[in-house]
C-alpha cells in the first residue's frame, strides 16, 4: 500500500479509538419524557410519579371464577415471597386484609399525627362515662350496618379507633375516596381480577437491561416453574405490567428493531454497491468510513450530552443515509476522470460535497433551536455528524477507495438510468395527482404526540395495564377526568404546606373529588401535643379490655385496639425525635402515598376527579396548581394539554429560521433563477408526495416520525445540489448525468429501504419513522436524481 493510503488508514484507526473512547462516556435514555422540555407543565409531576413506581411490577391474576382467582393470587404471593433472591417484597392484600400489626401501626400513626383537637375528642369519647354508650353503638353497627367495610371494622374496632382514623383521612383532604386506603385496591368489584405488587431485591433497577433481566426471571419462575405444577389452576391467566415491564418491552423492542435495521442497511448497502461497482474492496472502506463517522459523532455526543435520548438513537441511521452519498459521489468523480490523482479528484468533488454538507448541516442545526430536547439533540448531532462524515469520506475513504484498483463502468446500468428518467417524470406527475386526491379526501396527516406511539405494536405490559384500567378504574365511563397529583419537598413541613395550599386551591367547582394524604405527612407540632394524651389512653388498656368483654364482644375483637394502644405506649417510652415517620414496611403497604427519597426529599401522591363537563383542556385550576411550590399535576393526558400549544409555538421557533437559512442557501448554492426554480419545485413536489403518502397509509406526525422531515429535506438538497453541479458543467451530457443518477440511486435506495426495514419492527414509533422516511427518501430520489435531469434537458433542448 502506498504511503498516503497507509497514513489515511492510520488516521481511520485513530478515529476509531477516539470514537470508542467517546462512546465509553455515553449512556442511552429510553425514557420518552426525556424528549420534552423540563419546564413543560406536568412534566415534573409525571417524572416524579414514574420515579416512585420505577421498581414496582404488577402481576395480574384473572379468571372467570372469583374463588379460583383468590386461591391463585394467595398461592402465587406465597411462592414469590419464599424467593427472597427474586423478590424483595410481595403485596397481595389491602391494609384491611394484611398483617394486623401493620394496620394497627397505621391507625396509631394517624392518631399521633392528627390535629390535637381531634385527639381531645377521642379522649372525651373514651371517658368512662361515655364508654358504655360507645361500645353499644359499635355492637349495633357491627350487626346491622349494610356497609360491609363499616360493619367489619365495627366488629374488630369496638372503640372506633380505626373508623376514626378513616375520618381523619377524609378531614385531611381526602374526601370520601380516601377510604379506599382500607378497601381492597388489589381486586376489582367482581373478584375476577387480583393484583400482586412485587419489588426487585437489592438495589433499584439501574436500567432497562436490568429490568428486562429481572422480568425474564420472574416470568420463568411463574410461568415455567410454578404454574405448570398447579393442575387445579387451569383457566387462570397471569399477566405482567408496571414500569419494569414497560421499560423492558419498549427499550429491548427498540434495540431489536434498530439492530434489525442496521443489519438490513448493511446488506442493502453491500448488495447495491456491488451492483454499482462490481468491487468489494471499496465497499469495505466505505463501511469502515461510515462506522468511523458514526463513532466520532457518538464520541462528541458523549462529551457534550453524556446520554442520547430515544429520538437521537435514530441519528446513526439518518447519518448513514446522508454521508454515504459523499463517498459515492467522490467515487463517481474518480470514475469519470480515471487518469487523475487524489488531489485533482478532490478539487472536483469538494465543491458539491462541501455545499451539500453545509446545506444539510445548516438545516439540521436549526432544529437545535427547538424547545423539545429530543428534536434539538437530534438536530445538533446530525449537523455535527454530517460535517464530520463529509470530512471522513473525502479525506479518509476516497483516497483509500481510489487505491483498490480500476472501478468498472457499467454502461448497461447507465443506459437503464437514462431510460428511467422519462418514466420517473410520469411517475412523479402521477404521484402528485394521487397525493392531491388523497389529501383532498382524507386531509393532511394528523398530529399525535402522546406516549402511546412509543409502545410496542404488540405488548403484554400495555395490554394488561389497559385491562386493569378497564376492570378496576372504570376509565371507559369517565375518560380524562382523573388526574394524579404529586408533591415533593425537602422536608415534611414544606410538604404539608404544599398540600394545604393545594387543598385550598382545589376547593373549586371544577373539582368533584379530591384525594390528598395530608394526614400521613408527619406534623412535629401535632405529634408533640398528642403523644402525652395518647400515652394516657394507652395506660387504660386493661380497663378498656374489661369494658369490651362486658359489652359482649368476642375475644379477638379487642386485638386491633390492643395493638394500637401498645404502639402508642412504645412511642412514648422510646422518647424518639419528632416528627416520627411510619416504618418502611408500613410506607410500602400504604402504596407510596407518602415516601422518603434521597434524591427528592419527601414525597406524597394524591389525585383529583374533575366535575362532570370539565376536561383537562378547560379546567384552568390545574395550571394554577403548578404555581404552588412542590405541587405537580401528572400524567400523559395532562402533559398533552401543554404539549400541543408548545408544538404550535415550535413551528415559528424552528420553521421560520429554517426557511430563512434555506432561502440563503438557495441563493448561495444555486445560480440564477432557473436553477432555483427547478430546485424549489423538486423539494416542493417531494414534500407534497410525502404528505399524500402519509395520509394514504394513515401515518401521523409523532415524537418519532418528525425526525424524517430533516432527513428528507437534507437528502433532497443533497441530491439536487449534486445534480445541479453536474448540469452546470458545459460539456455535461444526459449519459453522464444518468451515471450520476445511478450513484445517487444507490444512496437513496440503501437509505430508503434501510428505513423501510424499521416498518417491519415491533415499536409503533419506529414503524411510523421507517415508513415516513422510506416514502420521503424514495420520493426525493426519484424527483431529484431522475425527473429533474430529464426536465432540464427537455427545457434546454426546447
Amino acid at each position: 500500500m502506498k504511503k498516503p493510503a497507509l497514513l489515511r488508514l492510520s488516521f481511520i484507526l485513530l478515529v476509531l479509538v477516539a470514537g470508542a473512547f467517546g462512546i465509553s462516556r455515553l449512556d442511552f435514555d429510553v425514557d420518552p419524557l426525556s424528549l420534552l422540555p423540563q419546564e413543560l407543565p406536568g412534566l415534573q409531576g409525571t417524572r416524579l410519579l414514574r420515579e416512585q413506581k420505577r421498581n414496582l411490577l404488577l402481576i395480574a391474576v384473572q379468571a372467570e371464577d372469583p374463588a379460583l382467582v383468590e386461591v391463585t393470587a394467595d398461592a402465587l404471593a406465597e411462592h414469590l415471597a419464599a424467593r427472597p433472591e427474586l423478590c424483595a417484597s410481595v403485596r397481595s392484600k389491602s391494609l384491611l386484609q394484611s398483617d394486623p400489626a401493620i394496620l394497627a401501626e397505621v391507625v396509631a400513626y394517624l392518631w399521633l399525627n392528627a390535629p390535637p383537637q381531634e385527639v381531645a375528642k377521642l379522649a372525651a369519647s373514651l371517658d368512662p362515662a361515655s364508654l358504655t354508650a360507645l361500645l353499644a353503638r359499635s355492637k349495633e353497627t357491627a350487626g346491622s350496618s349494610l356497609d360491609l367495610q363499616n360493619a367489619t371494622l365495627s366488629g374488630y374496632d369496638p372503640l372506633g379507633l380505626a373508623r376514626g382514623a378513616l375520618a381523619l383521612m377524609s378531614s385531611g383532604g381526602g374526601g370520601d375516596d380516601m377510604s379506599s386506603l382500607m378497601g381492597d385496591e388489589f381486586s376489582n368489584a367482581e373478584g375476577t381480577l387480583r393484583l400482586l405488587y412485587v419489588t426487585p431485591p437489592g438495589q433499584a433497577l439501574a436500567d432497562y437491561r436490568a429490568a428486562n433481566a429481572w422480568l425474564t426471571q420472574i416470568k420463568k419462575a411463574v410461568r415455567e416453574e410454578w404454574l405448570p405444577q398447579q393442575k387445579e389452576l387451569a383457566g387462570v391467566k397471569i399477566g405482567f405490567t408496571g414500569d419494569p415491564a414497560f421499560q423492558a418491552e419498549i427499550a429491548t423492542g427498540m434495540e431489536g428493531d434498530m439492530r434489525q435495521s442496521i443489519g438490513a442497511v448493511t446488506f442493502i448497502v453491500g448488495f447495491l454497491f456491488w451492483l454499482l461497482h462490481r468491487s468489494v474492496k471499496p465497499l469495505f472502506w466505505l463501511l469502515l468510513a461510515i462506522l468511523c463517522a458514526n463513532l466520532v459523532t457518538l464520541g462528541t455526543a458523549g462529551v457534550i450530552y453524556g446520554s442520547l435520548n430515544v429520538m437521537s438513537m435514530g441519528f446513526a441511521a439518518i447519518l448513514t443515509g446522508l454521508i454515504e452519498d459523499f463517498g459515492v459521489v467522490g467515487l463517481h468523480v474518480a470514475r469519470e476522470h480515471p487518469g487523475e490523482g487524489f488531489r485533482s479528484i478532490c478539487r472536483r468533488a469538494l465543491p458539491s460535497v462541501t455545499w451539500s454538507a453545509v446545506s444539510i448541516a445548516g438545516i439540521f442545526a436549526m432544529l437545535g433551536l427547538s424547545q423539545l430536547p429530543g428534536v434539538a439533540q437530534l438536530g445538533v448531532l446530525s449537523a455535527l455528524g454530517v460535517m464530520i462524515g463529509a470530512a471522513v469520506m473525502i479525506f479518509g475513504f476516497l483516497p483509500l477507495g481510489m487505491t483498490t484498483g480500476k472501478l468498472e463502468e457499467h454502461h448497461g446500468t447507465t443506459r437503464l438510468a437514462m431510460r428511467m428518467q422519462g418514466v420517473m417524470v410520469w411517475l412523479v406527475l402521477l404521484a402528485l395527482t394521487a397525493a392531491t386526491a388523497v389529501i383532498g379526501w382524507k386531509g393532511l396527516p394528523k398530529m399525535d404526540f402522546g406516549s402511546a406511539v412509543l409502545r410496542p405494536d404488540k405488548s403484554e405490559a400495555f395490554d394488561v395495564f389497559d385491562d386493569i384500567e378497564q376492570r378496576m378504574l372504570n376509565t371507559s365511563t369517565e375518560p380524562g377526568r382523573n388526574v394524579p397529583l404529586v408533591f415533593a419537598a425537602p422536608d415534611a413541613d414544606a410538604l404539608r404546606q404544599s398540600i394545604i395550599a393545594t387543598q385550598k386551591l382545589l376547593n373549586h367547582p371544577d373539582v368533584e373529588a379530591l384525594l390528598l394524604p395530608l394526614a400521613l405527612v408527619p406534623d412535629a407540632a401535632a405529634q408533640k401535643a398528642n403523644l402525652l394524651a395518647l400515652q394516657s389512653l394507652a395506660a387504660r388498656e386493661d380497663a378498656f379490655k374489661r369494658a369490651v368483654d362486658a359489652a359482649g364482644f368476642t375475644e379477638v375483637a379487642y386485638a386491633l385496639t390492643q395493638k394500637v394502644l401498645r404502639q402508642w405506649q412504645e412511642w412514648a417510652s422510646a422518647k424518639a425525635t419528632l416528627p416520627l415517620w411510619p416504618t418502611p414496611v408500613v410506607l410500602e403497604n400504604l402504596g407510596g402515598l407518602v415516601s422518603q427519597h434521597a434524591k427528592h426529599g419527601v414525597m406524597a401522591v394524591g389525585s383529583l376527579r374533575l366535575a362532570p363537563g370539565r376536561t383537562l383542556e378547560n379546567a384552568a385550576v390545574l395550571h394554577e396548581v403548578e404555581k404552588v411550590p412542590g405541587a405537580h399535576p401528572a400524567g400523559w393526558a395532562f402533559l398533552r394539554t401543554s404539549l400541543e400549544p408548545l408544538l404550535k409555538r415550535e413551528i415559528l421557533r424552528v420553521c421560520v429560521p429554517t426557511v430563512v437559512i434555506a432561502c440563503l442557501l438557495f441563493l448561495l448554492v444555486f445560480h440564477g433563477w432557473r436553477e432555483r426554480v427547478f430546485a424549489l419545485f423538486t423539494l416542493a413536489a417531494s414534500g407534497w408526495i410525502l404528505l399524500g403518502g402519509m395520509s394514504a397509509w394513515g401515518l401521523t406526525w409523532n415524537l418519532m416520525s418528525v425526525g424524517a422531515v430533516p432527513l428528507c429535506l437534507g437528502l433532497g438538497l443533497d441530491f439536487t445540489i449534486h445534480v445541479m453541479h453536474s448540469l452546470r458543467e458545459p460539456a455535461m451530457t444526459r449519459e453522464r448525468v444518468a451515471s450520476l443518477g445511478r450513484s445517487l440511486a444507490y444512496c437513496g435506495l440503501s437509505t430508503g429501504l434501510g428505513f423501510g426495514a424499521l416498518a417491519m419492527g415491533s415499536n409503533r414509533g419506529l414503524i411510523t419513522l421507517g415508513m415516513t422516511a422510506m416514502i420521503g427518501v424514495l420520493t426525493v430520489l426519484i424527483t431529484a436524481a431522475f425527473a429533474l435531469p430529464w426536465v432540464w434537458f427537455r427545457r434546454k433542448k426546447g
